[in-house]
């Protein structure tokens, strides 16, 4: 072989075989990677599973109970003792229905990595201590009330709580808010608006307000939740 082309064969080996273990390198990362995460999700898919499956079962089991119940108190006036075993069925479905549902809260934690609570979640109650959270932080925040306040579902409670909560949160930019619940006939409007440019998409307090059949609305600075009560 001439010397000009063996030096050229020499000079292209060096150049190319630390390139060429690079991308093998590269490569067995990016295999590694995708088992890795192909793995996980269908680890996730397996724990969705189980969790469809106990939800099926505490339905069932809430189903049983809300009907003791009903059964219990039309016939505890006519048959004491036969009204009193019904509700003793209904108990034990109940306790049933609490350890599934603490199983399915420590599968939902593994995928989520946050441990289940054990305290009770925020009601509209606890908006105040929320809104004094907020203004040590440095943001003045002005909270007014529309309407006679009326009992309202816990989980529409824990609704506005959390998008005011997201809401102030997000109000990026802003050195004032204000926060305005508007009790109407049978639905209850939440709004937070601050001065700063603009709110987030705000994904997640949508998903909040469809879970208890609401709507959220965003525009520029402003938040607008529509809550029915029931």
């Amino acid at each position: 072989m001439p010397p000009l082309l063996s030096w050229l064969a020499a000079v292209t080996t060096v150049v190319l075989c630390p390139t060429v273990l690079l991308l093998l390198r590269l490569r067995a990362r990016v295999t590694a990677d995708l088992a890795a995460e192909r793995t996980a999700r269908e680890e996730t898919l397996r724990r969705v599973l189980i969790v469809q499956e106990l939800h099926e079962v505490v339905a069932h089991r809430v189903s049983v109970m809300t009907l003791g119940i009903g059964a219990g108190r039309m016939t505890m006036g006519k048959d004491p003792r036969r009204a009193a075993d019904t509700l003793r069925d209904a108990e034990e479905s109940g306790r049933q229905a609490l350890g599934e549902l603490q199983r399915m809260l420590g599968i939902l934690s593994a995928v989520t990595g946050v441990p289940p609570s054990r305290t009770p979640q925020p009601l509209l109650d606890d908006l105040p201590d929320l809104l004094h959270e907020a203004r040590t932080g440095g943001l003045q925040v002005d909270f007014t009330q529309d309407g006679t306040p009326v009992p309202a579902a816990p989980g529409v409670e824990l609704s506005a709580f959390r998008i005011v909560q997201e809401a102030l949160r997000d109000a990026e930019g802003a050195s004032r808010a204000s926060v305005t619940l508007r009790w109407r006939q049978g639905f209850l409007e939440v709004l937070v608006s601050g001065d700063g440019p603009s709110m987030p998409e705000g994904r997640l307090m949508r998903e909040r307000a469809a879970l208890v059949g609401g709507t959220v609305t965003i525009e520029g600075g402003a938040v607008h939740a529509r809550l029915p009560l029931r």
